[in-house]
This record gives structure tokens, C-alpha cells and sequence, in this order.
């Protein structure tokens, strides 16, 4: 009896390690964006589409600022905006991939 209990024990040390692997073996595709990982690739889409769009948002008021700082006038702080909106969306956009 007590060598079937040192070989049971012997048995469940060996297989124990293993464990983790059997339950990861659904090979689950993760997606990762910026630093967090995604279950699926809409949620990893939708979290570059954020961050493209907090980026032309950033673009356009920082480069609205530094033309009104500047002295221009309504039709070039807005053109100038503008232009920062676009590049900051290019860079958003381009950063990463999913």
C-alpha cells in the first residue's frame, strides 16, 4: 500500500507541470495593440480606430494653438488645423499594426 501511494505521488509530480500546458491548448490567437492584447481582432480594430482618432484630434488642437499663438487669422488657424487633424490621423492610423 505504501509504495502504490509513493508511486501515485510520483505519478501526479511528474504530470503536474504539464497542467498549465493542457489547459492553454485551445491555441487562442491573440491580438495585440499598443501594448494590451486583444481576444479578437474587431476589439484590437476598434482600439486603433481610438487611438487614431484621440491622435487627429490632439493634431488638430495642438496645431489650432500654435497658429492662434502665432497670429493668424480664423481661415489659417482652421487650415492649419485642419492640416494637423489629417497628420495626426495618418500617424494615429500608421503606428501600429494589429
Amino acid at each position: 500500500m505504501r509504495m502504490f501511494l509513493v508511486a501515485l505521488t510520483g505519478a501526479v509530480m511528474a504530470v503536474a507541470p504539464t497542467a498549465p500546458l493542457v489547459a492553454k491548448s485551445k491555441n487562442k490567437t491573440q491580438w495585440v495593440y499598443d501594448g494590451r492584447a486583444y481576444e479578437s481582432y474587431e476589439a484590437c480594430k476598434r482600439a486603433k480606430d481610438k487611438s487614431r482618432d484621440r491622435a487627429a484630434i490632439v493634431g488638430a488642437a495642438s496645431a489650432g494653438t500654435v497658429a492662434a499663438i502665432a497670429g493668424g487669422n480664423l481661415g489659417e488657424t482652421a487650415l492649419v488645423a485642419g492640416a494637423g487633424a489629417l497628420t495626426g490621423a495618418v500617424i494615429g492610423k500608421n503606428a501600429k499594426k494589429c
